[in-house]
């Protein structure tokens, strides 16, 4: 189905409209995250080191929606390079690859301490959060790192 122009426009104003606030308030929320539990020693249990770098995975995800509306506004010609372009898309699959991993392993993690509390206790330290943390970006790093292998050439109309 082929779309006016008009309602295209429609479209794109209605989703910078909802990108807008998403991204201030999500801006806000991540950063006083990261604020609270990096200010407060108690606050650094394993629950929390996970939801402060998760906080931190969204926080990058936020930063490059102005990116996205950018494209949705001017998809062609890109006007960033190709350098940016491929940085932007391993950041935005990076980030999004890192948040879904956080959230897997902070269930996982919560299953533990009420299925086996014990075990978990012994088990689940800051200092092997903090190791399993890096493995989860390192492997969302290696997961989104084919996208950088990927480009479209358009050829510049004269």
């Amino acid at each position: 189905i082929l779309f006016s122009t008009s309602v295209l426009a429609v479209i794109e104003l209605c989703v910078t409209v909802i990108y807008i606030p998403l991204m201030l308030f999500g801006l806000l929320g991540n950063i006083l995250t990261i604020l609270v539990v990096w200010l407060r020693p108690h606050m650094r249990s394993s629950t929390y080191l996970y939801l402060s770098s998760m906080a931190v995975s969204d926080l990058l995800i936020l930063l490059l929606l102005p990116l996205d509306l950018y494209k949705l506004w001017r998809p062609r010609p890109w006007l960033l390079g190709d350098l940016a372009c491929k940085l932007t898309m391993f950041l935005s699959e990076c980030c999004t690859f890192c948040t879904i991993l956080h959230i897997t392993f902070l269930s996982l993690e919560r299953y533990m301490a009420v299925c086996w509390p014990i075990t978990a206790k012994t088990l689940v330290t800051r200092r092997r959060t903090r190791a399993l943390i890096g493995c989860l970006w390192l492997g969302a790093a290696v997961s989104a790192a084919p996208v950088t292998l990927v480009g479209l050439k358009h050829k510049q109309m004269t």
